[in-house]
């Protein structure tokens, strides 16, 4: 009997990585890495999802020589506030890539059956930006944030590279106190002037203001008030964000909360005031390890919904033995 294959996408605002598994095998025969999107409620949403995703993808599957693929599992943003956009999405990469089936979430609900392993418990999912699903054993579902850049993501890197960068702009203007975020900021974006343009005529702000927060933390980490001030501002959103999340799961006794994302890599800069503002709560948490990640998710609901099943948008059908069609590499939703 052939193998089975499951391609695993997870679709960021800054990033999109694609992984590739045979049958059961605990580790993917390939991996690839590219830009990401503005996800699903941007301009286009899907067509430039699927623009995104697919340059990552068709040079995977041409290096393995794949004709199809049996599941695909992706987690991207906006699936839940665009659903007519995910359905577009996920009807177009099942034919392009002659799949039996695609399972399409928002990468919050990817993130989370894959921090705990389908299992009922809160994810804060911080990356670029910032967003809780909380899902209980019968199917609660319970969202926190989310909402993109513009008035979301609350403590995410978006959230914190813009305000790191609207710090230097006060300290340079005399607005506000002198930081060292000021000199770091015209080093890394040339001026004042050429940062507002930059963020102004680029297609994913979102990615420039996050790329500023090693920045911050370098400044922290030499004791600057105003970058450590940022940071824990910042803990204390994905605090606040958490605790409203799992607040909604009265029934889940302990309850399980995983933080995963690319603000984790901060380390205990970040981490240590966040589970300082978890452990202060009275609710019954249990703040655990990430079993896995978003990709890990994706693979998971590509085949089993488990409790996520009704947060996911499916094309083709999950029967086995569905017939398939040579691959067809497009690059925008028809």
């Amino acid at each position: 009997m052939e193998a089975s294959s499951t391609l695993a996408i997870d679709l960021g605002r800054t990033g999109c990585r694609a992984a590739l598994w045979q049958s059961d095998a605990a580790e993917p025969v390939a991996s690839a890495n590219g830009d990401g999107t503005l996800g699903l409620t941007g301009p286009d949403g899907a067509a430039v999802a699927a623009k995104a995703i697919l340059a990552v993808v068709a040079p995977l599957l041409a290096e393995l020589k794949l004709q199809y693929v049996d599941a695909i599992g992706i987690g991207a943003p906006g699936v839940l506030i665009a659903p007519e956009a995910a359905r577009e999405l996920a009807e177009h990469l099942r034919q392009t890539l002659s799949a039996r089936t695609v399972a399409l979430a928002s990468d919050a609900v990817t993130s989370h059956a894959g921090a705990l392993g389908g299992e009922p418990g809160a994810v804060l999912a911080a990356g670029t930006g910032a967003v809780v699903v909380a899902i209980g054993p019968h199917r609660q579902f319970h969202h926190v944030d989310g909402w993109g850049p513009w008035f979301g993501d609350d403590g995410s890197g978006a959230w914190l590279g813009l305000a790191g960068l609207r710090a230097a702009a006060r300290a340079h203007d005399g607005r506000g106190p002198a930081t060292r975020l000021c000199e770091a900021a015209w080093q890394q974006f040339d001026s004042p002037e050429a940062l507002a343009l930059k963020l102004s005529m680029d297609d994913n702000p979102a990615r420039i203001a996050a790329a500023f927060v090693p920045a911050i933390v370098r400044a922290a980490e030499h004791a600057d008030p105003v970058a450590i001030d940022l940071i824990h501002t910042a803990a204390s959103a994905l605090a606040q964000s958490a605790l409203a999340g799992a607040a909604a799961l009265k029934d889940v006794t302990p309850l399980p909360v995983a933080i995963v994302g690319g603000l984790t890599e901060l380390g205990a800069i970040l981490l240590d005031p966040l589970r300082a503002a978890l452990a202060r709560s009275a609710l019954p948490l249990q703040v655990c390890t990430a079993r896995g990640t978003s990709l890990d998710g994706a693979r998971r609901l590509a085949t089993d919904g488990g409790i996520h099943e009704p947060w996911i948008v499916r094309a083709g059908t999950r029967r086995v033995g569905a017939e398939h069609r040579p691959v067809h590499l497009a690059t925008e939703p028809r």
